[in-house]
């Protein structure tokens, strides 16, 4: 029977990409993560929906894969960005030169200007979670790691900002959904008849992708808390009831709502991992990234910090630690 209903699930796999007139292309990227998925709507316009990066081996193989599909990048009329960060939008510049429209949430603005004085306000920022924290100062210089991601994609703007529920222009029955978590600018793309999402890196089969601290977008205000958002994100599109996702990487999913409910459990289980460390002695975020990822931290201190302070403002969402201010540094308890 196993066999029979993976042929039913691999035709409808099938049915939907013909049913919605998606169409993957895969790209290589230059980043662990991997290669990177693009899509192509076949809507009133023709839309692509992420660029992958600036390299020429991931032009090389977007081309090939749109004369697979008997198209060119001449023929491509607008471009969606599920978010922005490098891997999906290096060539968005380049064809907004090539007149082509884009469209994405107001947040990737910051991101595709890349002003010299943001980047120096996205350091600073950086620079003081990182002292808060308590990192020490040997890894302080990993705050200008952004500018070498960056270095894979041009300046360049949207010309539609979209927001929740807005259909998508040229693509009738495609919808908004805001979801940030891994990324502040974060949307997936809803086809409500059919159930089928485009996801970005949303939602990922095989990996889940890090909430990231960013800069809050109106100084002086609180800065956004990536992994509420990221949960909040995920019960909405649990709530959406998906038959089918296109992901960001790697393969599609069948089953979202199981996987879903998995990615719950597995950062429910980290927050308590967290929580146990501060049961017998106060801790500053960076001791418990070191606890939570040793070694890893030491490589990655980024992506690290950012997934512990995640784990901290949940505890603290749900009333279950404390915290202090001690000279420049944050210090955390268990509540008892």
């Amino acid at each position: 029977m196993k066999g029979k209903e993976r042929k039913v699930e691999v035709a409808d796999e099938l049915n939907l990409i013909k049913t919605n007139e998606v169409l993957p292309i895969t790209v290589p990227t230059p980043f662990a993560v991997g290669p990177v998925n693009c899509f192509v709507i076949r809507g009133e316009a023709l839309t692509l929906v992420d660029t992958g990066p600036r390299t020429p081996e991931a032009k090389e193989a977007l081309v090939t894969q749109l004369q697979n599909y008997n198209l060119t990048l001449e023929d491509i009329d607008q471009v969606v960005l599920t978010h922005h960060h490098p891997d999906h939008i290096g060539f968005v510049g380049m064809l907004m030169d090539q007149g082509k429209r884009v469209l994405g949430h107001w947040k990737n603005d910051r991101w595709l200007q890349m002003s010299d004085s943001f980047l120096k306000e996205h350091e600073t920022f950086m620079t003081s979670i990182y002292r808060e924290a308590g990192v020490s100062e040997q890894y302080y210089n990993h705050v200008q790691d952004t500018r070498g991601y960056l270095a894979f994609t041009d300046r360049a703007k949207c010309d539609v900002h979209l927001a929740e529920g807005d259909e998508i222009p040229g693509c009738p029955g495609w919808f908004v959904m805001e979801t940030p978590g891994h990324a502040q600018s974060h949307i997936s793309l809803l086809h409500e008849q059919s159930r089928t999402l485009i996801a970005g890196d949303h939602l990922i089969k095989k990996i889940s992708s890090n909430p990231l601290l960013e800069p809050p977008y109106i100084k002086g205000t609180e800065r956004p808390k990536p992994l509420l958002q990221q949960r909040h994100s995920y019960q909405k599109t649990l709530d959406a009831h998906l038959s089918y996702v296109y992901t960001g990487h790697g393969e599609p999913i069948l089953n979202p709502d199981e996987l879903i409910k998995e990615r719950f459990l597995k950062q429910e289980e980290r927050s308590d991992k967290v929580a146990s460390f501060l049961k017998n002695e106060q801790l500053t975020a960076f001791q418990v990234c070191q606890k939570l990822f040793p070694g890893i931290y030491k490589k990655q201190v980024g992506l690290t910090m950012s997934e512990t302070i995640g784990h901290l403002d949940y505890l603290e969402s749900e009333n279950m630690v404390n915290k202090m201010k001690s000279e420049e540094k944050m210090l955390y308890t268990y509540r008892t």
